[in-house]
């Protein structure tokens, strides 16, 4: 029988009584693509769609849980998490970073209220119904567990805080005990599968360049768990949809599903099955609406609004307000030397349109482009990194005129190429770096099948 499971990541549940509105909360909310004052209304809604699927007992969640660790939303959740297991629901979790983490607080006002926060020391005890209580094996010292979830199914939960600091990967001990976990269940004929909150693998090229997208020494320890046998793992923490694989030096391959928040753009889970011919058919689907004002807008509408609000601010503030800009990058002191150059490309891409790109580069842009400031195209692009399915492929408007700007700009692409290109070797080749970020051949990172060792 195909075992069937769902997939919710990076809940982030906030208890609203704590305080969710005033200027404090909106100034946060602007640079947030998560919806925080609406999350309970986003999980009911997730959740009683789930509830509704009868041929689906499983929900597996890979951490960050509530919103800054705060011990009223956690208590909160619970309570959602224990109405689905009264509805017939099993919930395996691992937690986060995020449900611990320093500074919880309420918003009251122009006030942001510290309120009590969960110590991590009691977070096995506080979910002890959600995974640890049904663990075949644990290892207490990072909260990592194995489930039976069938008779040839388990579950290698992977908790990846670290030392809670920088380094968020896998202890040397941590990761002897996941290759025995590993070897044990195929040595009962069980087929193993993990989940942990940070990517293994980073879902986008892009990603590779921001240390807080994957693990730390992901390459090194991806390529241990491939050739010790887990060929699939599910992960979050990006709030982006993914679907990557990587091989390692032996021709293992394991592939890294990361699933995107469900309380922000474009709020996804996923449904699992795994079948008994050796695959595993991956589903996406979005919350369609939640009760909550959305000011006439749909639910898809006011996720896409909230996620673009905060990347246009960015974008603005390179023209307007450089202090707030930088804000994501140390600060203005220690970026004060890119003022100017910021600010004047800033000011461009308020006003500059793709066909005035072209007309300025001697290249002719397809008119269902031509009028789109550079601003929203921006906006559009980072947003479907997160979202996923990158659209612009070749043979797409957007993919040719980038391709015509890069051939323009083909004396500085080289001298990049040559100066970065030394350092990192993504940017060997730029054009294709470029079109690797904006387009997806494969379209698979809401809805896959792909071969696992299952059944064999």
């Amino acid at each position: 029988m195909p075992l069937n499971i769902f997939v919710v990541t990076d809940t982030h549940y906030f208890e609203n009584s704590l305080g969710a509105s005033g200027e404090a909360y909106e100034k946060r909310s602007r640079t947030d693509q998560k919806c925080i004052a609406e999350t309970g209304a986003i999980l009911d809604a997730a959740f009683e769609k789930m509830a509704q699927d009868k041929e689906t007992e499983i929900i597996i969640i890979p951490g960050d849980l509530v919103y800054r660790g705060e011990t009223a939303s956690h208590e909160g959740f619970i309570k959602k998490l224990r109405r689905l297991q009264e509805q017939g629901k099993r919930i395996y979790i691992v937690t986060a970073r995020h449900d611990y983490s320093g500074n919880p607080c309420g918003f009251v006002g122009d006030k942001m209220i510290p309120v009590d926060g969960m110590p991590r020391e009691k977070l096995r005890e506080t979910y002890y119904d959600f995974g640890f209580s049904q663990a075949i094996s644990e290892h207490r010292e990072t909260l990592s567990y194995v489930a039976q979830l069938s008779d040839k199914i388990r579950l290698l939960a992977i908790n990846c805080d670290g030392d809670c600091g920088s380094f968020k990967g896998l202890w040397e001990d941590q990761m002897e005990w996941i290759k025995e976990q590993i070897r044990k269940a195929h040595e009962d004929g069980c087929y193993i599968f993990a989940m942990m909150h940070y990517p293994l693998l980073p879902g986008s090229p892009v990603l590779r360049l921001i240390e807080d997208a994957k693990i730390t020494d992901w390459e090194k320890r991806a390529d241990e768990l491939a050739d010790c046998g887990l060929d699939l793992i599910f992960t979050g923490h990006m709030h982006m949809q993914s679907l990557t694989e990587r091989v390692s030096s032996a021709g293992n391959k394991i592939t890294d599903i990361c699933t995107g928040s469900i309380v922000g753009c474009p709020c996804a889970y996923r449904k699992v099955t795994f079948n008994e011919n050796g695959t595993a058919k991956i589903a996406s689907f979005t919350v369609e609406d939640f009760d909550w004002d959305k000011g006439g807008k749909t639910a898809e509408e006011y996720f896409i609004w909230r996620f673009d609000r905060m990347i246009t601010d960015a974008i603005d503030g390179m023209a307007y307000d450089f202090a707030a800009f930088t804000r994501f990058f140390g600060g203005p002191e220690k970026n004060k030397k890119l003022k100017i150059p910021v600010t004047v490309a800033g000011r461009i891409l308020q006003k500059l349109t793709v066909g005035g790109v072209g007309r300025m580069m001697c290249f002719k842009v397809d008119k269902s482009i031509r009028g789109r400031l550079l601003k929203d195209v921006c906006v559009e692009l980072v947003r479907n990194v997160f979202v996923g399915d990158e659209p612009y492929v070749e043979g797409t408007p957007m993919y040719e005129a980038v391709t015509k700007l890069l051939s323009r700009l083909r004396p500085i692409v080289s001298r990049l190429e040559k100066k970065l290109g030394a350092k990192n070797e993504m940017f060997a080749d730029i054009p294709a770096f470029v079109a690797s970020v904006i387009g997806d051949d494969r379209q698979m990172d809401y809805n896959a099948e792909i071969e696992i060792n299952y059944g064999r």
